[in-house]
């Protein structure tokens, strides 16, 4: 690992970022950090300077972190991009993963766990949460499906929302439901449907027939 690596940390949330800052400086020790809380700072700064870390949160205010994360491969191929991130599912991590990103950490993993990460990261070894990583074998590991159980009409009204890119919120507006009541929908349907995010809701919609495919 480099001594005193230059950091660019990509957080929008200026709580984590105080948590965040002096934990990279300790696990890293650097004191050349550069912080960024939005994605026109960060991807002038990308553009403007060399680093050879990058920590970048997905979430951002103005943009989408995976983007940045494809900017830094294209113009630093060298350096290091490590997402960090509240986001445990596939639909987060695998376009990061195809945009380039070199490690996945979640910001909800111990202190200790988030430190041996970067360290780990860094020095070649698993590049992933270790959540994540079980999360990643799921996707892969061949296995009987257990049967689905029936939905209740609203419960297929909400597939179809959901299969159909509504919010929550939104799909609250047209069921003429509150989001708490529409978040418990969706809760019920992903439990009855052994499925465990959008894109898994939109297959098993079109094949029961409840959209489409277009």
């Amino acid at each position: 690992m480099l001594s005193q690596p230059r950091v660019m940390l990509i957080e929008d949330h200026l709580v984590v970022a105080d948590w965040l800052i002096p934990l990279v400086e300790a696990a890293l020790n650097t004191r050349s950090l550069t912080h960024h809380a939005c994605f026109a700072d960060a991807k002038a700064g990308i553009c403007a300077e060399e680093f050879d870390v990058f920590l970048v949160d997905l979430g951002l205010p103005d943009g989408d972190g995976t983007d940045l994360i494809s900017l830094i491969k294209q113009t630093q191929p060298n350096a290091s991009c490590i997402v960090t991130t509240i986001f445990d599912d596939a639909e987060h991590l695998f376009p990061a993963l195809h945009a380039g990103a070199d490690g996945y950490l979640l910001k909800d993993d111990s202190r200790e766990e988030f430190t041996a990460g970067i360290v780990g990261i860094l020095a070649g070894k698993p590049p992933l949460s270790a959540s994540i990583a079980q999360m990643m074998l799921q996707q892969f590991r061949p296995q009987t499906s257990p049967e689905d159980q029936p939905l209740t009409a609203r419960e297929t009204d909400m597939l179809c929302a959901v299969a159909k890119g509504l919010s929550v919120k939104e799909a609250a507006e047209v069921l003429s439901i509150s989001p708490h009541t529409a978040s418990g929908y969706i809760k019920t349907m992903y439990q009855k449907l052994h499925i465990n995010s959008r894109a898994e809701a939109t297959a098993k919609a079109i094949r029961m027939g409840v959209i489409r495919h277009s």
